[in-house]
């Protein structure tokens, strides 16, 4: 049998996604400016889409902005992201570039 290339760490594999249904969807269009989202009480992961343009992204309650951001997604990619204890809410923008941002709460 062939060894499947599963990542590990220290030879232990881990979960990228935990396998259960999300508990909250959020599609948003209009995020020219500061937009935040409230996280289910239950999140511990988010999976950020950046569809159609980069999207700058800020661990709680202030706004973000090109300038005070925690990530950044550039456009047409996906990133995983654990939520910091004591985090209850995102706040996302676009570049400059009309974008369109999906994030999923697991």
């Amino acid at each position: 049998m062939a060894k499947q290339n599963i990542p590990s760490l220290s030879g232990y594999p881990i979960m990228l996604v935990p396998p259960f249904a999300a508990l909250a969807k959020t599609r948003d269009t209009t995020i020219s400016t500061s937009t935040e989202i409230t996280l289910n009480i239950d999140t511990t992961l988010i999976e950020v889409h950046a569809v159609d343009g980069n999207v700058f992204l800020k661990y709680g309650t202030d706004d973000v902005t090109n300038a005070n951001f925690d990530e950044f997604i550039q456009a047409g990619q996906t990133r995983h992201y654990v939520i910091p204890s004591g985090v209850t809410a995102i706040n996302v923008i676009d570049s400059g570039d009309s974008a369109t941002v999906i994030v999923i709460e697991k």
